[in-house]
């Protein structure tokens, strides 16, 4: 779930089993998000790009991202949920940063366990206290990116990146895909073509992907009754939306609700 006006420190475990759905399928978040890997092996798609994950790697996605993961062999790690504020000096873009140093590990670490340690405490000033080290986090971030430049994009990757943040969000405007590609001036077929070829999903699939997972997440954080997410997600009936969700869960809205709230 969303921090508030703090972020909050979990680990990789907890952070997957809290998730709304599931981890592999097409999300996004409006806040930003920071991964940090220190053990397993995995994949990251973030702007409809799909990149090998290992040990040691920090992954930032900034706000309306869209993104997904996937982790193997007992993974160890931390996630950091941070405000939305740009006066903290975050990146604006999404990174993908290795740790190739013991010194930007350990840095990385543990400003990760101080950031932890002062939000489990309540004491005088922890709001500034915090804040300075989130901002620390985006420090160490710069000086990562500095040292590991992300490559420049070329031009079906500024396509994908568009159509990740349209998706992302204009998922609740009831849009068709070809909707979507007039918006980013291509066709269906063409951004379908760049989609599976970047990370073997249609277009199609990745739209409603993010629908879902705003279902779920509404299903699991309020009490709006099915038909008002329904319509507000823009399904023509509350019957397709439940058909569809079924579908991709499993489960009925009902029932994910219920299954969610006794969990």
């Amino acid at each position: 779930m969303a921090p508030k006006t703090l972020p909050m420190v979990e680990t990789l475990a907890t952070h997957q089993r809290t998730e709304a759905w599931r981890s592999d399928a097409a999300q996004s978040l409006d806040y930003p998000i920071l991964f940090w890997v220190t053990r397993g092996q995995g994949r990251i798609m973030v702007d409809c790009r799909m990149r090998g994950i290992g040990p040691n790697t920090a992954v930032f996605i900034p706000p309306h991202t869209l993104f997904s993961y996937e982790m193997f062999a007992a993974p160890q790690g931390m996630v950091v949920s941070l405000p939305r504020d740009e006066s903290l000096g975050l990146p604006r873009r999404a990174a993908l940063l290795k740790a190739t140093t013991v010194q930007m590990q350990s840095d990385a670490a543990g400003l990760i366990d101080a950031l932890a340690r002062e939000l489990s405490e309540l004491r005088p000033g922890q709001r500034r206290a915090v804040m300075a080290h989130v901002m620390m986090l985006g420090v160490w971030l710069d000086r990562a990116l500095t040292e590991q430049p992300q490559e420049e994009p070329g031009k079906s990757d500024r396509v994908l990146r568009r159509f990740s943040h349209v998706v992302s969000i204009g998922h609740r405007d009831g849009k068709s895909l070809g909707e979507f590609a007039a918006d980013l001036q291509v066709t269906p077929t063409h951004l379908t073509r760049l989609t599976q070829n970047a990370v073997g999903k249609p277009a199609s699939a990745l739209l409603q992907e993010r629908v879902i997972q705003a279902a779920c997440a509404a299903l699991r954080d309020t009490d709006r009754p099915v038909q008002d997410i329904a319509s507000k997600l823009g399904f023509s009936s509350p019957a397709y939306f439940t058909r569809a969700f079924q579908q991709h869960t499993g489960q009925s809205p009902s029932a994910f609700r219920k299954s969610r709230r006794s969990a």
